[in-house]
């Protein structure tokens, strides 16, 4: 019974967040074709002066046996996963993608005024931050699950590079996934090397 209720909430999270990420998806394509230059989304909290500064630290102890050589145990990963915090997590962050496309919509000029690096400040993203770990696997099983590898998937996706510590960075000092879908498989990847 307690299987059958996490997977409904889970099941209604995911219903939620693609509902209100593809009305975000739709609104940010509607912008592509405003601007003669795409906002460059690939800003990111380790390439902020202010951001190099800080030190998140990495709970070593963080069991992620539910990344396999054969895929993602989801039965297994959804056992583990504290829903509250996936909750807490979602509203924050769609929070966050909400606040950033109606400040967009009012002053369309912000993403070359200000940059996309303003997402990586506010107050949402860095309440998930504060989360610390246990932030981690919801913010993995948000990308994981998600049909969408849009813009609050990519914030999922930073949050969690930032959280574990890890640098997909590659010889320029950028990052070596371009979406959300290639960070996860990036992330899966360091995870097994790890255990080796």
């Amino acid at each position: 019974m307690k299987s059958i209720l996490m997977s409904c909430i889970i099941l209604f999270t995911m219903i939620f967040l693609s509902a209100c990420n593809n009305s975000v998806t739709e609104n940010a394509e509607q912008k592509e074709t405003q601007y003669s230059e795409e906002p460059k989304w690939t800003d990111s909290p380790q390439q902020s002066e202010s951001y190099e500064e800080s030190e998140i630290v990495v709970n070593e102890t963080l069991d992620w046996s539910e990344i396999t050589e054969n895929g993602v145990d989801e039965e297994m990963f959804l056992r583990n996963l504290d829903t509250d915090v996936l909750e807490t997590v979602a509203a924050e962050l769609q929070a966050l993608v909400e606040k950033e496309m109606e400040e967009e919509r009012a002053n369309p000029e912000i993403i070359f005024t200000e940059g996309f690096i303003r997402v990586f400040r506010s107050t949402q993203y860095n309440n998930v931050l504060e989360m610390g770990d246990c932030a981690m696997k919801p913010l993995y099983w948000i990308i994981y699950k998600s049909p969408n590898a849009g813009l609050y998937e990519y914030i999922c996706a930073v949050a969690l590079a930032e959280l574990s510590g890890y640098d997909f960075k590659n010889e320029n000092g950028y990052n070596s996934w371009s979406n959300s879908k290639e960070f996860v498989e990036r992330f899966n990847e360091k995870i097994l090397s790890e255990r080796k």
